[in-house]
């Protein structure tokens, strides 16, 4: 299957988000060392987590991938799981955490991955496969939602709009 290469310019935002002493904090990922995931896996590391380190990278306006890392293992949604067809990123996502799938496997804005990596901070699965599937919301508002239902949304506004 021929995908596209993802380049520093395809990337809408990167950003690493942890919480702390029960308060979110986040800094911006340069492109750079987030279009090779085990790079920015690296970044993750480095950082403390209550409920794990959190990655999430928009791509080319069309899905985003969000990542939990708490150095046990690491667990990742895609937005779109026909993303999957198209991007490398989305494959080496899906390789993260060995996610078998064929080419007809999904429907266009499925979320596919680990939809509970949300879930100890009161995200479930079903209501992350509803945010990333509502046709009415752009990727940067699913993540933007996302973010604040679980209660990180300044956090998260603070990396979008500086």
């Amino acid at each position: 299957m021929a995908t596209e290469q993802v380049r520093t310019e395809d990337l809408d935002y990167s950003a690493i988000l942890w919480r702390e002493d029960g308060v979110w904090n986040s800094i911006p990922v340069p492109a750079q060392h987030s279009i090779v995931l085990d790079d920015l896996l690296a970044l993750c590391k480095q950082y403390p987590g209550e409920g794990g380190v959190y990655a999430a990278i928009g791509v080319g306006e069309e899905f985003f991938i969000l990542l939990r890392n708490d150095n046990q293992k690491t667990e990742v949604v895609i937005s779109d799981g026909a993303a999957l067809l198209d991007w490398d990123i989305a494959e080496d996502a899906a390789d993260l955490i060995e996610l078998d799938w064929e080419e007809g496997d999904f429907e266009e804005f499925e979320a596919v991955g680990d939809l509970n990596l949300l879930s100890n901070f009161g995200l479930k699965s079903q209501d992350l496969s509803m945010i990333c599937e509502n046709p009415d919301l752009e990727p940067d508002q699913q993540i933007s939602e996302i973010f604040k239902r679980i209660g990180a949304e300044f956090a998260w506004q603070k990396i979008r709009n500086p």
